[in-house]
């Protein structure tokens, strides 16, 4: 990221993909072997969100398959059912457990929103970027 003339770096997180200066947010990452970046000026910001995300339907998809599998105890002649739904139900259940995560979102005002999942920083971590960000943002509309 090339800084503007009158910029400097206030924090860098999540593994340097995420740079907050003092005028904007910019992020860079790859999403099917592509490189982005999104940069939004600090005065953009219209909201922020910090929000745990999984995907409920691989915790359905191992419950049916877990219940499946105790319904099938009762008949010896299933035993591949029961085998099968229990199998199933373990692989759908570390599928959803390897969804879960942090998510934190900058929506600006009329464009896009800087989405990325925070998975190396804990709870505490994400609401101190959060507090510097709001901190920058509010530095940056008092120079306005």
């Amino acid at each position: 990221m090339n800084l503007l003339s009158n910029e400097s770096v206030l924090v860098k997180s999540n593994d340097d993909k995420i740079i907050l200066t003092n005028l904007r947010i910019h992020m860079t990452s790859r999403k099917w072997g592509r490189t982005y970046r999104i940069t939004i000026f600090l005065e953009d910001i219209s909201t922020i969100e910090h929000a745990n995300i999984s995907n409920v339907f691989y915790l359905v998809l191992a419950a049916f398959s877990f219940m499946l599998g105790i319904l099938s105890i009762g008949n010896p002649e299933t035993k591949p059912s029961i085998y099968g739904g229990f199998i199933l139900g373990g692989i759908f259940l570390s599928l959803w457990l390897s969804t879960r995560g942090h998510q934190v979102t900058f929506c600006s005002k009329g464009g896009h929103s800087l989405r990325f999942m925070a998975d190396q920083m804990d709870d505490d971590q994400i609401e101190e970027f959060i507090h510097k960000v709001e901190q920058a943002r509010l530095q940056r509309l008092k120079q306005l």
